[in-house]
This record gives structure tokens, sequence and C-alpha cells, in this order.
């Protein structure tokens, strides 16, 4: 068995002992620090959502509760950074300024931010 394969199954042993004694936990995508500045990214590869109400892309409404409580405690901001599907296109914003301005929530728990909220790059990230 690969060490990968292992950390995998450790990964989802210690998920199901933690939840099973209660505590609420994601998984992050990236931590990093620059400027003396921690940030946590979020990271998702979709397709464009269309209207109504709007075009736009979106994180899970769970992970938006968990990420708003780390800025509120602990002041780690998080930024969502959006890969679109079968393009060079990249959309990315920090969630707390998303937050700010009108989104849609969808049947299947994932909150939409309009395209308009999000800074646009192509190719190249500048964070």
């Amino acid at each position: 068995m690969s060490i990968t394969i292992e950390g995998i199954e450790a990964e989802k042993k210690a998920r199901l002992l933690l939840k099973k004694h209660g505590w609420y936990i994601q998984q992050l995508d990236w931590i990093g620090k620059k400027n003396n500045q921690w940030v946590i990214f979020e990271i998702k590869n979709r397709e464009l959502f269309q209207p109504p109400p709007f075009v736009g892309t979106g994180l899970d409404i769970s992970q938006i509760y968990l990420r708003n409580n780390l800025l509120k405690e602990l002041q780690l901001r998080t930024m969502l950074i959006v890969f679109i599907k079968g393009t060079d296109d990249i959309y990315y914003q920090y969630l707390d300024i998303l937050e700010k301005d009108k989104y849609f929530d969808t049947k299947n728990g994932i909150r939409i931010f309009p395209l308009t909220s999000y800074c646009h790059s192509e190719v190249t990230l500048i964070v």
C-alpha cells in the first residue's frame, strides 16, 4: 500500500472519529502567509452558474459558515479562487468582501456571488 493511500485512509478514520465526538470539521485547501498576513485559500474548479438571477460562482454555505467563524474568531480571511472549467479564466475575491454584496443560495446549498463581485484574471493570478 502506498504512503498516499495510507494517508487518505488515516485522514478518513480521523474525520469519522472527530465527528463522532462532536467536532465540526472541514478541510482547508491551502493556507499561506505573505507580508506577515495569513490567508486561507478555498479553491474551486467549476462551470459558471447561469441566470436567474445572475451569472456567478460560489461556495458551499457550510464552508462559508466555517470561514466566517475563522474570520470572526481568529481574523483569518479566506480568498475564494475559482477556475472556470474549459477556459483560462480565474475569478478570485476575499469571502468577506463577497458576503457584503448580493448573493443567491441554491437549493443544493451553494451560495452564488455575481461575477462582477470578483476580480478576474486569465491564466495568471495576482493576489
